[in-house]
């Protein structure tokens, strides 16, 4: 009896300490494996190597005006925020965090970013078609710099038309960025 309770208590104390890393390392994977025959987009941040999660959160609005991600009503039907891997089998190489959205429609797209601290990052707007074809897919990277402690503010416009997808980064005017320019951060004083 006596070795049934310690083998108990060394079976609860031994649970009590994985319960913390669990919950450190918390995230989903990706939206994208059960989004399919539809217009799938994610925007996404994450450091460099994808080793990590960067210290931001994201929020987006979309053409209609709805919202999702940090401190949002997540009013954009089928979208999550959060923590993700986007390849399940290589969680440590893939570490992100999205906004994404299963029958994603066109038109313009408004991103912000709260930055936290000094570190490089890298956002990334990806679309899917739906129809599974590697030629309906576009991403769009930029490599940015954290600044302290700021918002910035990013827009793009999605379109998908015969089996393509298009993804155009804009201007603060809300113009197209010609081929190969990236945006920068456009800071958002906060309220």
């Amino acid at each position: 009896m006596r070795r049934l309770r310690l083998q108990l208590l060394f079976l609860f104390t031994l649970a009590g300490v994985a319960l913390p890393q669990t919950a450190v390392n918390k995230y989903t994977p990706s939206l994208r494996f059960s989004c399919v025959d539809t217009p799938f987009l994610s925007i996404n941040v994450s450091a460099p190597h994808h080793d990590s999660f960067v210290n931001v959160e994201l929020g987006l609005v979309d053409p209609k005006g709805r919202t999702a991600g940090a401190n949002s009503a997540d009013s954009i039907p089928r979208s999550r925020y959060g923590r993700i891997v986007e390849v399940p089998s290589h969680p440590d190489m893939s570490k992100a965090i999205a906004v994404e959205i299963c029958d994603a429609i066109q038109g313009k797209y408004v991103i912000s970013v709260s930055e936290h601290g000094n570190f490089d990052y890298r956002l990334t707007v990806a679309g899917d078609d739906g129809t599974g074809s590697d030629q309906g897919n576009e991403s769009q990277p930029v490599n940015l710099r954290s600044d302290g402690d700021r918002l910035c503010q990013f827009s793009f416009n999605l379109r998908t038309a015969k089996g393509k997808v298009a993804i155009e980064w804009l201007d603060k005017g809300g113009h197209s960025l010609a081929v190969g320019k990236f945006p920068s951060c456009e800071v958002i004083p906060r309220t």
